[in-house]
């Protein structure tokens, strides 16, 4: 078992290479293409949305958020009920600059994925969804008991 959680992790972190080479190449910051990437689904995100799901500290997407509506990439509006948090989405300048960016990543994305399915069956994203979901539950259940 051990040795096919190690297989696990590597691939993972192979996958995390992938995207981390990429931002060096065109010279984004980590947090700067998960911000980009939750935006670019059309859907408002506020940011504590964006810093929980896509693991960007506060600090950073506060500072990518002021900086890309400074340059006209995004906008602001407020959450009706909610006193301070906004909804962020990106401008149509903000979408093509996504799509120049995002572009050939979505496409490389397409192309594994479909390789992948066709191999593996459309249950392997369903399998990799269950295994992070048992993973991050058995992780808490060993630090609670540990710390009792």
């Amino acid at each position: 078992m051990r040795a096919n959680a190690r297989r696990l992790i590597r691939a993972l972190c192979n996958i995390d290479e992938v995207y981390y080479l990429n931002e060096g190449k065109r010279k984004l910051s980590d947090g700067e293409l998960c911000v980009m990437y939750a935006l670019d689904d059309g859907k408002p995100h506020s940011q504590r949305e964006i810093s929980q799901e896509w693991l960007v500290p506060k600090t950073s997407v506060n500072t990518i958020v002021k900086r890309w509506e400074k340059e006209g990439y995004l906008t602001l509006t407020p959450i009706p009920g909610k006193r301070r948090e906004m909804h962020i989405m990106l401008t149509d300048t903000g979408r093509e600059y996504a799509k120049d960016f995002l572009g050939f990543l979505y496409q490389a994305e397409e192309q594994a994925l479909a390789l992948t399915v066709e191999k593996y069956g459309k249950e392997f994203i369903g399998a990799v969804e269950f295994f992070g979901t048992r993973l991050k539950d058995a992780f808490d259940y060993q630090m609670e008991a540990k710390h009792e």
